[in-house]
């Protein structure tokens, strides 16, 4: 199985506070709800910006969970009947957003992630 090597680093300034990205795919940003599941509790999140391998959660409006280790995150992608449940892990935090990395995913549920990134470039964002 061939190296992952994440794509060059770029610098970037804006209004959400993240300076510095570490990217392994195309990432776009978007808006919609994603909801971290912890046991019995679910926590509402919005995405800041999102890629076929992670996604940045923004939980300033609504109370943060404690994230250590894997996550069980549902993603309620604009225009899907259901939503895209994988597990992922917490990469980096930056003020009230943290950014995840997808580590369980089946292969249709990054299809319709990438699909959801082509209309948002195609439309301009959210």
């Amino acid at each position: 199985m061939p190296e992952r090597r994440p794509s060059e680093p770029d610098i970037e300034s804006d209004d959400s506070g993240l300076s510095e990205s570490r990217r392994l795919g195309a990432r776009a940003s978007t808006k919609f709800s994603v909801f971290l599941v912890a046991g019995e509790r679910r926590f509402r999140a919005r995405t800041v910006e999102l890629s076929t391998t992670g996604v940045v959660l923004d939980f300033r409006y609504t109370e943060r969970p404690e994230i250590d280790g894997l996550q069980t995150l549902e993603l309620v992608v604009p225009g899907l009947g259901r939503p895209i449940r994988t597990l992922a892990r917490p990469v980096r935090r930056v003020g009230k957003c943290d950014a995840f990395e997808f580590i369980s995913i089946r292969p249709v549920d990054r299809l319709s992630l990438a699909e959801h990134l082509d209309r948002e470039r195609r439309l301009g964002g959210s």
